[in-house]
């Protein structure tokens, strides 16, 4: 009798976590609505990388992204950043570009997996960008004088917000922030069907580094994220 009541309680759990595991993977936000043509480009502004730890900044005017939407909660995207200086100790600008075949100026990142998530607390939509395979974000050559600073491998991985939600159009929003009394990036934990992921940028073998981008979004066609 006490086995089969024990063997009853484990049940009673089991489900329970089932239940619980089922309801939070429905609450992670997707693609609910999907184009036909799932290309999208995106555009910003400025962006800056900064590891604060080494006194590096590299600013880039602007911005450039293609890709695709490949399952319902994930895309898969390259970024071009363009017009990009560094600084080092507020010295420079500094020419900035690729470590292997690059052009002054331009940075352009490996082949990224974007995973959409749910951000705690506020139970925002978010999504987590990191390299498709392997470790490494971007490598930028080494910056000489006055900037001089070793050939460096950005590796990690980096959140933001995704808006809006709930609606369907063609256009879309993502926020890439720094939290400006830390130093840190604003999103710190985010929750994917993949698993709770911690995201963070390295670079010079073991400083953290943050991003600070708003891009905009154009799809190949009327989407939606709930």
């Amino acid at each position: 009798m006490k086995v089969a009541r024990l063997f009853g309680v484990v049940l009673v759990a089991v489900f329970a976590m089932g239940a619980l595991l089922a309801s939070t993977a429905s609450a992670i936000p997707k693609f609910t609505i999907l184009p036909s043509n799932r290309a999208f480009t995106a555009t910003s502004g400025l962006a800056v990388l900064r590891t604060p730890g080494e006194k590096i900044a590299i600013d880039c005017a602007k911005s450039t992204a293609t890709g695709t939407i490949t399952e319902v909660d994930e895309v898969s995207v390259i970024i071009h950043y363009l017009e990009c200086q560094g600084f080092k100790n507020a010295e420079g600008p500094c020419t900035v570009k690729n470590a292997v075949n690059g052009t002054a100026g331009l940075l352009i990142t490996t082949s990224l997996r974007g995973l959409l998530g749910l951000i705690d607390p506020s139970k925002s939509a978010g999504i987590l960008f990191e390299p498709n395979t392997g470790k490494v974000f971007l490598e930028f050559a080494a910056l000489t004088a006055p900037c001089t600073a070793p050939e460096t491998a950005v590796e990690g991985s980096v959140a933001g917000l995704l808006s809006p939600t709930g609606k369907s159009q063609k256009t879309g929003l993502i926020t890439v922030l720094p939290v400006s009394s830390t130093g840190k990036q604003e999103v710190t934990e985010i929750l994917t069907l993949a698993g709770l992921i911690k995201p963070k940028l390295i670079s010079f073998g073991a400083a953290e580094s943050t991003q600070e981008q708003t891009a905009e979004v154009e799809y190949g066609g009327i989407v939606e994220v709930d």
